[in-house]
């Protein structure tokens, strides 16, 4: 793409990306859809990272999908090893190898082990006790909400290169 078109893309792509985010919050907010963050911080992390749509696509969905693993496995592991360990070692262990996971096995597996997993972990430890009671709504809301809402994004840079092309060739003719 030329310099025009680029300039014309991000702005068509902008403003399709804005409706969609607005349609999105319409449909979640009147159907009162818990736990919606799921589905925006994978956008975010979509449009964040660097490299190609489509392997970012990839990298947001299996990230956000392994650090939530991760978090379940980290608070099943605490939530054992504590009564065993004592409060220090039980909490200070799992995390280790959680972490062990995502940042030095990060190169080995860079498109499920990255910073969206990180994320993911962090996000959803501010309130394990929603995470432990709603778990299938958390994996069905991020799995279901990511790859569709952020699927749509995808799909929109389509239509949004297409006008931009015509828009260009217009303006030039």
């Amino acid at each position: 793409m030329n310099e025009a078109v680029t300039k014309r893309f991000l702005l068509y792509f902008r403003l399709m990306l804005l409706v969609w985010i607005l349609i999105a919050n319409a449909i979640i907010h009147v159907t009162g859809l818990e736990y919606s963050w799921l589905i925006f911080l994978s956008n975010i992390m979509m449009f964040t990272l660097e490299g190609d749509v489509k392997d970012r696509f990839v990298t947001v969905e299996l990230g956000g999908l392994v650090g939530l693993i991760l978090t379940v496995i980290a608070l099943l592991s605490i939530t054992a090893l504590t009564p065993v360990l004592g409060g220090f070692f039980g909490f200070l262990i799992p995390l280790a190898v959680v972490l062990f996971i995502l940042i030095i096995l990060h190169p080995y597996a860079p498109k499920v082990l990255n910073n969206v997993g990180f994320a993911y972990l962090t996000v959803a430890c501010i309130d394990t006790t929603a995470l432990a009671t709603h778990l299938p709504q958390f994996f069905i809301t991020f799995i279901v909400g990511s790859v569709l809402f952020n699927g749509v994004c995808v799909l929109l840079m389509k239509p949004a290169k297409a006008l931009a092309v015509k828009s260009v060739q217009k303006e030039n003719a």
